[in-house]
């Protein structure tokens, strides 16, 4: 991963969230909703990042569980879970039990389900070439090789 990459991840702030927070100010009702897709969007850039630079899997794990634990009532089907295509993916990546593989898969089906949008089927069957390398491997290296495209 590119330093500015690294960088822009490491400090993303809530201006790279203006897309969402611009929101705030036609429906304010919805604050919650789009404060926790924040939360979300903001763990899943700490996962993605705490990977590419070789953080402890402890870090990464428990990155993973906060994710799961917070989509497991919040997820692709709720109000605004549309966006959330590139934070399953990434956790999704991450997963090794086959339990928390399904729960992803699920979310990202849902999401195709919902939209449409051939992103969530490509995001499965990245995952599914990630599941297959052996373990250990840094999933964020071999996607330079496997990722034509991936529009979120």
């Amino acid at each position: 991963m590119g330093l500015s990459a690294a960088k822009s991840l490491e400090n993303m702030s809530n201006k790279d969230l203006d897309f969402l927070f611009s929101c705030l100010k036609i429906h304010p009702e919805y604050s919650s909703v789009i404060f926790k897709l924040a939360n979300l969007i903001r763990t899943a850039a700490q996962i993605y990042l705490s990977r590419a630079t070789n953080m402890p899997n402890q870090v990464i794990t428990e990155l993973v569980q906060q994710f799961l634990a917070d989509t497991a009532s919040y997820n692709a089907t709720s109000p605004g879970g549309h966006i959330l295509i590139w934070p399953f993916f990434i956790v999704g990546a991450e997963c090794s039990s086959e339990q928390d593989r399904e729960f992803v898969t699920m979310q990202l089906q849902n999401l195709w389900d919902c939209t449409g949008f051939g992103s969530p089927l490509y995001a499965i069957k990245l995952l599914g070439d990630i599941w297959q390398e052996p373990p250990g491997t840094n999933w964020t290296q071999t996607l330079v090789d496997k990722v034509e495209g991936f529009i979120m």
